[in-house]
């Protein structure tokens, strides 16, 4: 997954510059126990038990819609936009292309990140959360801000690899 990532951008970078956007998603449930009197039998039923594998699969299937080509490519596209921008110095085109990676990256991110509340397995939950910060580094101000030609994108895509690299593991 975490190759699909840097390749999509950096086929997307190519193609751009050749023709020339940290929330938690995961929500707590409180369950109350306001009473010893209260039938807490009636309205909680055992936990039921989950296979784990089955559901790893399951979510690591879904992550794998979410995270492909088609999905990454508009990102590596704003980001060729940035880098011609900054190399015309065209201010207002590298913001505008930037806040766009920026918006793209966010909302990608979020959409994994969401995933986590379906995922059994902690370990696939925390590498979820790692894989959707790698994301949200594409449209990172700090990490945009680094990258002025297509050379520049190792140090970018060291980073992604690297938060891609437990949800790849697991989802193999």
């Amino acid at each position: 997954m975490r190759r699909l990532l840097t390749a999509a951008i950096l086929v997307a970078l190519v193609g751009t510059s050749a023709a020339c956007g940290n929330s938690d998603d995961s929500s707590t449930t409180a369950t109350s126990s306001t009473g010893a009197a209260a039938p807490a039998a009636t309205t909680a039923s055992p936990t039921p038990t989950v296979d784990v594998a089955a559901n790893t699969k399951e979510v690591c299937g879904k992550a794998e819609k979410i995270i492909t080509e088609d999905a990454v490519k508009p990102i590596g596209e704003q980001i060729g936009i940035m880098i011609a921008a900054k190399q015309a110095k065209n201010k207002t085109a590298e913001t505008a292309a930037a806040a766009k990676a920026k918006e793209l990256a966010d909302a990608l991110a979020e959409k994994l990140r969401a995933l986590k509340s379906e995922a059994a397995d902690p370990k696939l939950q925390a590498a979820l959360d790692k894989g959707a910060d790698g994301i949200k580094l594409f449209g990172s101000p700090e990490y945009l801000a680094k990258i002025n030609s297509l050379n520049d994108m190792d140090k970018l895509t060291t980073d992604i690899d690297a938060a891609g690299k437990d949800l790849e593991a697991i989802c193999g």
